[in-house]
């Protein structure tokens, strides 16, 4: 283990022992699930997106089959949806948003499309990949260089989106088997993605495409990734292995692996306030890690099947958007255990 995290695994612990109430520990025990609220009927919401710029929270909801999707805008303080965006062409499913230019991007993994939405025309420009079979799952905006980024899973690859013209630019491709989630750098201009279907994490040249190098994500079935430019660290969610795998990102090197809920899937990080968020899918529970200690400091049982974690920075309150039971996959495969919160949002506040 690096003995830089040890020690500071070892001073939480030290203080904790002593009576020593850090800012960490305060915050920790502060925390509170404040509310859930649904949205919609039979939504099918996925995942939720922060707006610094309007204050709402955006939630992407795929609805029911053959029917139409829509992108819903909420009121980030009591979770009320104030508005809907309807996508008659598309079933959002992943969602981000450019700031610079206050688009959202929305995936459909169903017809293969990324929609951009113009939040102050309300205009839609549905982008098609170069070849078929590119479905996009996950958006990832680069700010600095205007650039949008939608990772493949069955291409293998990632697409690239001018975010000023709404054109699709490039697909990387060949970067590994079923490419789920990924994190851009914008620093150094790196995209870290998890090959899930390689329990790899794949380090990817953003100017070029090129795999720079390939690291074990050290758990199985990874699939979301985020970095953590302080520290140079990566945290893989890894769904069959049910935990956390902090590596570091330069060598791959597993500083620790941290025990989760059932189906970690979710990750987000608030550095300012040394939280790492995970949302468990089947565990229908989010978890928050201290990213100092690398310990886990509180667990919420949601009542449904919590996907993806949006943060709003300026105050760290926290956003997670709860999935339905489904049936799990197997000719013998019991029925899903009813999901009360389904088809909601949660709020987490200090």
């Amino acid at each position: 283990m690096n003995t830089k995290h040890t020690s500071r695994k070892f001073t939480a612990f030290a203080l904790a022992a002593m009576g020593v109430a850090g800012l960490s520990a305060n915050t920790a025990s502060a925390q509170q699930l404040v509310k859930t609220e649904k949205i919609g009927i039979n939504s099918n919401v996925y995942q939720p997106v922060y707006n610094p710029k309007d204050g709402f929270v955006y939630v992407s909801g795929a609805g029911e089959q053959g029917s139409t999707g829509k992108v819903y805008k909420i009121d980030a303080k009591t979770l009320r949806t104030v508005d809907s965006i309807a996508v008659p062409e598309s079933a959002p499913m992943g969602l981000g948003i450019s700031v610079n230019t206050q688009t959202l991007y929305a995936t459909n993994s169903r017809s293969g499309i990324v929609t951009a939405i113009d939040l102050a025309t309300g205009k839609q420009t549905h982008i098609k990949a170069d070849a078929e079979g590119r479905a996009p799952r996950e958006i990832r905006v680069d700010e600095s260089r205007d650039l949008v980024y939608a990772s493949s899973v069955r291409g293998g690859g990632l697409w690239v989106i001018d975010a000023k013209t709404n054109k699709f630019l490039k697909f990387y491709g060949d970067l590994g088997r079923a490419i789920t989630g990924h994190y851009v750098d914008e620093k150094n201009n790196i995209i870290y993605a998890t090959a899930m279907g390689e329990n790899e994490v794949v380090v990817v040249d953003g100017a070029t495409g090129k795999v720079l190098k390939k690291f074990a994500a050290h758990g199985e079935r990874p699939t979301n990734v985020h970095h953590d430019a302080k520290g140079n660290r990566l945290f893989v969610a890894n769904q069959a292995t049910e935990n956390i795998t902090v590596l570091d990102a330069e060598t791959g090197e597993l500083i620790k692996a941290i025990p989760t809920g059932k189906g970690a899937l979710g990750v987000n990080h608030d550095p300012k306030r040394g939280k790492i968020y995970i949302a468990n899918r089947h565990g229908r529970t989010v978890n928050v890690i201290d990213d100092k200690s690398l310990e886990v400091i509180k667990t919420f049982e949601i009542g449904a099947l919590p996907n993806t974690v949006a943060i709003n920075h300026k105050t760290g309150d926290v956003y997670v958007t709860n999935k339905q039971a489904v049936r799990e996959r197997g000719e013998n495969a019991p029925e899903p255990v009813p999901a009360p919160n389904a088809d909601s949002i949660s709020l987490i506040k200090l």
